[in-house]
């Protein structure tokens, strides 16, 4: 999830929680509902006020709407995938899809020293996987991260029998290789 949509969320969450305790407040007690009702009606004469609250309703509105937008349609998989057999079915969960992009990843002898790996829904039935790894220092970096997007989309579609659409790699890091001195 973005930046941006953890900030909406953050943002509407809070909105929302104050107005909860404004409501609890206003049905536990008369005088705090009476003052409130009285506080709108005050507010509602007056121009500039009414023009304000009137925006911040709209902002609030449009704020609730995104966030649901943002929950139903995140990125990342919530789901298992399930394939049909004769015999039953078999539920592949996200966890098991991304440790074999993981072990694909280290297993393709590109120089990867770590990996990180992202599952997400792609057009279709397929996936895409988003991969984030620190390779070594003597690596070329293009040439042998094809051959990580290579070897992760096809061990992904070999092991699951799920089709994968695009495969990602973002480098985030290179390290130095370091000598090993045994005394």
């Amino acid at each position: 999830m973005s930046r941006w949509s953890r900030v909406i969320i953050v943002i509407f969450s809070f909105i929302l929680a104050v107005l909860s305790l404004i409501t609890l407040l206003m049905f536990l007690s008369e005088t705090i509902m009476s003052a409130m009702v009285a506080f709108f009606l005050r507010l509602q004469k007056i121009g500039s006020w009414r023009v304000l609250i009137i925006l911040s309703a709209i902002v609030l509105l449009v704020t609730s709407v995104i966030s649901l937008l943002l929950a139903v349609m995140s990125g990342r998989l919530r789901r298992a995938r399930v394939r049909e057999s004769t015999l039953g079915s078999v539920d592949i969960g996200v966890d098991a899809i991304e440790s074999i992009a993981l072990n694909a990843a280290k297993g393709s002898q590109s120089g990867v020293r770590s990996a990180k790996a992202r599952v997400a829904p792609f057009k279709g039935d397929k996936l895409a996987v988003t991969m984030i790894v620190s390779c070594y220092s003597d690596v070329e970096l293009p040439t042998m991260m094809s051959r990580v997007q290579e070897r992760v989309k096809k061990d992904i579609e070999r092991y699951t029998g799920i089709e994968v659409g695009e495969v990602h790699v973002r480098v985030s890091r290179v390290d130095a290789i370091t000598a090993r001195i045994d005394h």
